[in-house]
């Protein structure tokens, strides 16, 4: 019995130990679990706060700098200016040297044959001809009128040589508007980095200056804008070209009309037109008018020692009206049409 009861209560005691003994663990482990989902938690709500605090904060853009488009429209301005005072320097010189090629035949040809022994004879036997034949009819050229025109035709072949001069002036003309666009590009380039101006608002400034050019046909208005010269190039180069060549083909009325300002003027122009049909150069068509600067001194009596310095001298002057004209003329000049950008240019600023 007493064996019996001692081991009852070992039984009982070994199952308490056990009891108590598991207890234990649960617990333990439920405080590990409790610790862990504390934890975890803290480390959750943690990291939301880091989260919010460390979000970067809402970017506010600047606004756009405030362009000062009255000194965009002086850079601008000044920079037409310097390229036309560049390209001027250009087509002087050139002119220069073909008035000085010129002269050259005056002296060494033209001189000689129209103040000659021969000549002379040919010139007053002719104007007796024709004065018989204007006598019998009326509709037939006068004598002074005849005369003029073969003078002109012995000039235009002796110096001037239109064909070739019309070859000169394209060249000189293309040339000046390539130099042109060349310094426009690379000084106009700068302006838009120095004044903080977006690549759309530069283009748009760049459209609204505008030459209304007539085209190399002169048949219809073309608008060109800086934009097309320093963007578009070749395109709005060549317009600009056949612009200022379109322009020039009128220079040989414009000629004659101003050439000695005298009564033959017309004559000039009239004479002057029938010789450039029959020896050819668009350019220059009745610049052969002048001509009539030979015929004013026409004078079988006068002596070549009195006339031939004088002839030299008005010859002289008129190839400097002439370079005159084809430079700065306000109707027929090269430097014109460049003036002209400069000229939108400053009625753009005055409407701003």
């Amino acid at each position: 019995m007493v064996k019996e009861r001692l081991r009852r209560t070992a039984e009982n005691l070994e199952f308490t130990r056990r009891i108590l003994v598991n207890t234990i663990w649960i617990a333990i482990i439920l405080i590990i679990l409790a610790a862990l989902g504390w934890f975890l938690m803290q480390a959750q709500m943690s990291g939301s706060r880091v989260g919010k605090d460390d979000a970067p904060a809402r970017v506010i853009k600047p606004a756009p700098p405030v362009i000062a488009w009255h000194e965009v429209d002086a850079a601008v301005a000044a920079t037409l200016q310097k390229a036309r005072q560049e390209v001027r320097l250009y087509a002087e010189d050139e002119l220069d040297v073909w008035i000085a090629g010129m002269m050259e035949r005056v002296d060494d040809s033209f001189l000689e044959w129209y103040f000659s022994y021969w000549t002379q004879q040919v010139l007053g036997l002719k104007g007796l001809y024709q004065y018989g034949v204007n006598y019998v009819l009326e509709n037939q050229p006068d004598a002074s009128e005849k005369l003029t025109e073969e003078i002109q035709a012995e000039f235009s072949q002796r110096v001037l040589r239109p064909q070739i001069a019309q070859k000169f002036m394209e060249r000189i003309i293309n040339e000046t508007v390539a130099r042109y666009v060349e310094i426009l590009r690379r000084d106009l380039d700068e302006i838009p980095a120095t004044y903080d101006i977006g690549r759309v608002a530069w283009q748009e400034y760049l459209e609204d200056i505008a030459l209304t050019a007539t085209s190399s046909d002169g048949s219809r208005q073309t608008p060109l804008t800086l934009k097309a010269l320093t963007v578009s190039g070749v395109g709005g180069t060549a317009l600009l070209a056949g612009h200022i060549k379109t322009m020039i083909s009128g220079i040989g009325t414009k000629m004659a009309t101003t050439s000695s300002g005298k009564m033959a003027s017309a004559m000039a122009a009239k004479t002057g037109g029938k010789v450039a049909a029959k020896i050819g150069g668009k350019f220059f068509g009745a610049i052969a008018g002048f001509g009539v600067l030979v015929w004013d001194v026409w004078d079988h009596k006068a002596t070549e020692k009195e006339n031939r310095p004088f002839l030299r001298q008005s010859l002289q002057e008129y190839f400097s009206e002439l370079k005159y004209i084809l430079l700065d003329d306000p109707d027929f000049g090269i430097m014109t049409t460049f003036y002209a950008f400069e000229q939108q240019l400053a009625g753009r600023q005055k409407s701003l």
